[in-house]
């Protein structure tokens, strides 16, 4: 049964540290001790971890020191006579200590050899092999492009290819081509840099930093400069990722997460880069390609992750801008299942803080209303939500109120208005699939049904409403209301006038054909001013017989030596009275 990606990982990290106590074992039976925490430990044992067949053992077996620490042992063995050229010595020391025209791997087995074949016939031999095994572009290459800036050619060839002899096997012409192929393409002139001279706690720019991996992948060198990830460690960390990922691998960070192979980096003579974050794969992208890679992408969280609002926010847009790719306008018109969440890492995070879609995206983009973000259950429409929700419509269309009417007289605002803004449900649910009772909510007393259209038949069995229509037409006119009987008398009000508005068949017919039946209110209140004028005139018609009817002899008798006086009172009150009474028909 194939690993799991987590069992391949707890594979490399164990083996790590097997390899790190191997190594420190081997020299304390030298005679001294080698602080773990050392760079060059840490660099061997990476080495020794980056081998082939340790590479092979982590991706198929199960971490066992039984098993694994002959493998061990074997591969670092290996490593050492790479990269140190004196195993006699009390100490370690890499090859960059010496002098040399081509740095390469070596052991000194090999070089006693090749010094002994230094003669014309075996360098000619060497030659005539090579372009015996190798294909015509690259022996053509490896002759005009890398032997003429190589001293000891023979040397630095068999050093390059880790040939033992000029005897070249079967098995290794694969691996021959293989590496001048990749030398071309990193250095198509064929001018290798020497990059074991570096120190890596140095400044390095860009291109010497990927010079170190290209020297490293092509195994020209057998490993980066000592302690290269301590300065800058994850600039340099990026670099070299999107430097293998785009331009070696030709490919992008997505797909190489969704293979969800632990020893990618491994493989990839990247291990240092692993070990840097902690054996995760997503963290090392993700530090390369902060944009494309986030923490929850093909990988679990850090701890305490989500509970952070911000970083819940940013997971949300990311899934549905730049996974789903929905833009926040087309949210009503688009269906997010629960199952996105799931696909994309994003589970935990969605269950423990929200479980309702809705919810999640009302957190993420808080400036948007419910029903933007998805259907809401019918009991959200309040009076006061649906009332927001139909001033939101007209405010997403730019219209003003007071062009309502004339919208729908056009039909350009119809139910379909709603449909296209996902309020289709509360338009048939809450308003009965009718427009004026969805604008009356939303802006109460400024229309009237018959504003809107066709009308309910039953509308109109109330008197009052077919007053109040007659009366609102009569405003729309430009005519006061107290000059409406007037107005009638004098036809400036007349059923010609009402066919400008949709409801005239109507107001006819139920008035029978009768402006006076239609504002009778007004009509009741003129008759019952006149009743009031005409009792008014009676009285003081009679007020005025009654001081002008009084004789002298009477009123001498009743007021004695004052009568002339009370006359004249009265002659003034009989005047009065009939200014108020030639007033009143005047005004008639």
């Amino acid at each position: 049964m194939p690993l799991t990606s987590d069992q391949i990982s707890q594979n490399y990290k164990k083996c790590f540290d097997l390899a790190v106590k191997l190594i420190a074992q081997s020299n304390r039976t030298r005679g001294y001790e080698i602080d773990k925490s050392n760079q060059q430990l840490i660099d061997l044992a990476q080495s020794v971890t980056g081998d082939e067949n340790i590479v092979r053992l982590i991706q198929d077996t199960l971490f066992n020191p039984p098993e694994y620490e002959p493998a061990l042992r074997a591969a670092i063995d290996t490593v050492k006579n790479e990269l140190f050229f004196d195993v006699n010595k009390k100490r370690f020391l890499s090859l960059d200590k010496h002098n040399l025209d081509f740095l390469i791997y070596n052991n000194p087995s090999e070089t006693e050899t090749v010094v002994d074949l230094r003669d014309e016939d075996q360098e000619l031999k060497l030659l005539n092999i090579l372009e015996s095994k190798l294909s015509q572009n690259g022996f053509t290459y490896l002759k005009n492009r890398i032997l003429p800036q190589i001293s000891d050619w023979q040397i630095g060839i068999r050093r390059l290819f880790h040939l033992k002899n000029i005897e070249i096997k079967e098995q290794e012409l694969s691996k021959i081509e293989n590496k001048i192929k990749l030398i071309r393409r990193f250095y198509p002139k064929g001018n290798i840099p020497v990059t074991s001279n570096l120190d890596g706690r140095e400044p390095l720019d860009e291109k010497q930093i990927i010079n170190c991996y290209k020297n490293v992948y092509i195994e020209i060198e057998p490993r980066f400069p000592p302690y290269f990830l301590q300065n800058n460690g994850q600039r340099r960390a990026a670099l070299l990722t999107r430097f293998l990922i785009e331009e070696i691998l030709q490919s992008n960070p997505e797909t190489i997460l969704k293979q969800k192979n632990e020893t990618f980096f491994i493989r990839h003579k990247l291990q240092n880069i692993y070990r840097l974050f902690n054996y995760s794969a997503n963290r090392a992208l993700g530090n390369a390609y902060p944009a494309l890679i986030p923490p929850w992408l093909h990988s679990r969280a850090q701890e305490n992750y989500w509970e952070k609002e911000e970083n819940r926010m940013h997971a949300i847009r990311w899934l549905v801008e730049k996974r789903i790719g929905i833009t926040a306008q087309c949210f009503r018109k688009a269906y997010i299942p629960r199952k996105v969440f799931a696909e994309n890492g994003l589970s935990y995070m969605f269950n423990k803080y929200y479980n309702s879609v809705s919810k999640a995206l009302k957190s993420a983009y808080p400036a948007m209303e419910p029903w933007e973000l998805g259907s809401v259950p019918l009991d959200y429409w309040t009076e006061e939500n649906s009332a927001r929700a139909v001033r939101w419509i007209i405010d997403q269309n730019n219209w003003q109120p007071n062009e309502l009417a004339g919208l729908v007289r056009k039909k350009i605002f119809t139910r379909k208005t709603f449909s296209e803004f996902g309020l289709a449900t509360l338009f048939e649910k809450k308003f009965g699939k009718n427009i004026f009772s969805a604008v009356s909510i939303a802006y109460p007393g400024k229309f009237h049904p018959w504003q809107f259209g066709n009308v309910a038949s039953d509308y109109w069995d109330e008197n009052k409403n077919i007053y109040h229509a007659s009366k609102w037409i009569v405003r729309q006119e430009g005519i006061d209301e107290k000059e409406i009987p007037k107005a009638v008398r004098s036809k400036r009000i007349n059923f010609n006038i009402f066919k400008k508005y949709s409801i005239d068949a109507a107001l006819k017919r139920l008035s029978k054909g009768s402006l006076e039946r239609l504002f009778e209110p007004y009509f009741w209140r003129e008759h019952r001013r006149c009743l009031e004028e005409y009792k008014l005139l009676f009285k003081l018609n009679g007020l005025i017989r009654s001081e002008k009817g009084a004789n002298f002899f009477t009123n001498y008798l009743l007021y004695g030596f004052f009568t002339p006086a009370v006359q004249r009172v009265s002659n003034d009150y009989a005047a009065r009275y009939e200014r108020m009474f030639r007033r009143i028909q005047r005004r008639k």
